[in-house]
């Protein structure tokens, strides 16, 4: 699981800097992920959010 995020991260962040039109040298990008298990009727349901801080 884990390297799927790290391969989302980094396609969003070569996307980002490409975007800014800037070096992958010259950015730090980052992002904070959370896995949320649950529902709001506490019924299983097991998703992602990410939360990309782009610093550029």
């Amino acid at each position: 699981m884990i390297s799927t995020f790290t391969a989302v991260y980094r396609a969003r962040s070569t996307h980002l800097v490409k975007k800014a039109g800037l070096r992958k040298a010259a950015t730090q990008t980052g992002a904070v992920t959370l896995i949320q298990r649950f529902g709001r009727a506490l019924n299983l349901n097991v998703h992602v959010h990410m939360l990309f801080l782009d610093g550029v």
